[in-house]
């Protein structure tokens, strides 16, 4: 087809006023998931194929234990072979960790005076971008709410002490809430945001196997949160973040299969979306 010099001339200046209306960004998901089984406490095709399904490119990870293979070999069926990953050392039963599709700068944990057996994981993770990412993987105390109060503002002072103001950061797990007013939430959220509140497709915001908790947080501190975008899986939008339940997908995004949140699973995952400025 023949160019004029009309279209010769003004498609490089729609060009240059879409650059200067839209800054270039990076998209950059962030999911969380307690997603072993009530019986082993470890990972099963069940939560590894709803995860492959999210394609998350950062993962917290809660309970990081695979019976068949090694820790890597699960953060290499999570998110290809390419994939980066942590878990914590020392040995708790319940470890956290943190797998990613962009390389790891640094890493560490942070013992947890409320538990015995996990820590409190972070990593430094070089997303695309003037500024890394800072990702805290927790599992808070279950049974004992009132431990939940102190574990949060050990957390958070933890995390305000280590990290400047102005960097992107994200406080990612299983805060085990039994609703969105628990005292250890308020401690958490007078930094972090948690504005966007992720749902299902029905509007249901709970992360429990009988959907009645928000077990299940994806926080951004102050400096991240203006860069929240909607989620979007499968051609389905999610304007606050996604909270994944394969029964409610028809068909759910392969190679997640239709009763995988059903299959014992203790938590359903929570998946956010955020566009990065690359200048």
């Amino acid at each position: 087809m023949r160019v004029s010099w009309f279209h010769s001339l003004w498609l490089p200046l729609l060009l240059l006023r879409l650059a200067v209306a839209s800054p270039a960004t990076v998209t950059v998901t962030v999911a969380t998931a307690n997603l072993t089984d009530n019986t082993t406490q470890a990972y099963h095709p069940p939560g590894i194929r709803i995860l492959q399904a999210m394609r998350p490119d950062i993962l917290a990870i809660q309970e990081f234990n695979y019976q068949v293979g090694a820790p890597a070999d699960l953060a290499e069926l999570l998110l290809g072979p390419d994939a980066h990953y942590i878990r914590e050392k020392g040995g708790g039963a319940l470890p956290n960790g943190i797998v990613s599709r962009y390389p790891i700068l640094d890493h560490g944990q942070w013992p947890d005076p409320y538990i015995g057996n996990r820590s409190l994981v972070w990593a430094t993770i070089a997303i695309p971008g003037p500024k890394p990412l800072h990702v805290i993987s927790v599992h808070l105390v279950q049974r004992r709410a009132a431990l939940r109060i102190p574990q949060a503002t050990h957390l958070l002072r933890l995390i305000r002490n280590h990290f400047a103001p102005d960097d992107y950061v994200v406080l990612c797990g299983d805060f085990n809430t039994a609703t969105r007013d628990a005292a250890a939430l308020a401690i958490l959220t007078d930094w972090f945001d948690d504005t966007a509140q992720p749902t299902d497709q029905n509007g249901n915001p709970n992360t429990n196997s009988p959907r009645t908790r928000p077990y299940d947080y994806v926080l951004p501190s102050p400096a991240l949160a203006p860069h929240h975008a909607p989620t979007v899986l499968a051609g389905q939008t999610f304007p606050d973040g996604l909270v994944f339940d394969t029964s409610l997908w028809n068909p759910p995004p392969p190679p997640a299969e239709w009763d995988d949140t059903a299959a014992n699973m203790q938590h359903l995952p929570v998946m956010k979306t955020f566009h990065i400025p690359l200048n």
